[in-house]
């Protein structure tokens, strides 16, 4: 599920992007260092870092939040890679190849009735074969052999893989204002880095989240303070908010053996149409 610690911590690695595009390990955009944290700064800790010359620029959360709740809680399928795993038939073979992973499924359709192997972590191609080998021969006699499955009695024979993927559903949702501070050392280089952030940051119009969410941000304010009562302490806030949503996930499976159970005929005691697999 998203949460506002999600939506600051993205907001402080997108903020280090922006101020270290080729990295933390190389100059800023403003060759001065800069410090890019969530939560407000400890006095005596940047008034340390204001003398050293270092930009702090903080990520802190307003007390003002909006429900912007609309929505019907239904579950909705989060996008899924596709499987690095293969599994080919042809005649009476299975040949698995591809790349193993897990959690994936890998089926197989033999006469009618599907088995499924769960992959496990580590698993080689060999193992799955065999697993599913196995599963086979409990109805129609199987072997394996490396990668490759041999079911000599195959009248039929459809193979499958399916992923593991995620179904979210929104709770809820909210609308937070969030206060991005920049604590510099001088007015040139307060000048200097925040129009490099501001733009950067305006034309973002989502944030992708952990949970697969997006949370959409939209420009509030600003303003500037010069604090004559602390010297070299200069500093400008900007006001965003962010729209964001609080979420369920469960894991759900692909589809890759359908069952069905049909009865039919005059005689209810003995119906005419068996179980079948497709």
């Amino acid at each position: 599920m998203a949460d506002l610690s999600d939506v600051e911590n993205v907001l402080v690695s997108t903020i280090t992007q922006i101020v270290y595009p080729t990295g933390t390990g190389n100059p800023s955009v403003v060759s001065a260092g800069c410090k890019i944290y969530r939560g407000w700064p400890v006095s005596a800790n940047l008034d340390a870092d204001l003398a050293a010359g270092l930009i702090n620029i903080s990520v802190f959360p307003q007390n003002t939040e909006t429900s912007k709740t609309l929505y019907t809680k239904d579950w909705q399928e989060l996008p899924v890679s596709t499987p690095s795993l293969t599994l080919a038939a042809s005649g009476t073979t299975i040949t698995v190849g591809g790349t193993s992973s897990s959690p994936l499924n890998a089926a197989a359709i033999v006469n009618r009735k599907g088995y499924v192997y769960p992959v496990q972590a580590g698993d080689t191609l060999n193992v799955i074969a065999t697993g599913l080998a196995a599963l086979i021969s409990a109805d129609t006699p199987a072997t394996s052999t490396g990668p490759v499955i041999t079911v000599p009695a195959a009248r039929q024979i459809a193979a499958r893989v399916g992923a593991v993927g995620t179904v979210a559903r929104e709770t809820k949702r909210q609308k937070r204002g969030i206060q991005i501070t920049f604590w510099c050392p001088n007015p040139a280089v307060r000048d200097a880095v925040v129009p490099v952030v501001d733009r950067a940051l305006a034309a973002t119009q989502f944030l992708s989240l952990p949970d697969g969410s997006g949370g959409r941000m939209i420009y509030e304010r600003s303003t500037v303070s010069d604090r004559s009562e602390r010297e070299g302490l200069y500093r400008r806030d900007l006001f965003y908010s962010v729209e964001y949503p609080t979420t369920d996930s469960l894991g759900a499976a692909q589809i890759v053996a359908e069952l069905f159970n049909l009865t039919g005929g005059l005689d209810p005691s003995a119906p005419a149409i068996q179980s079948f697999t497709l």
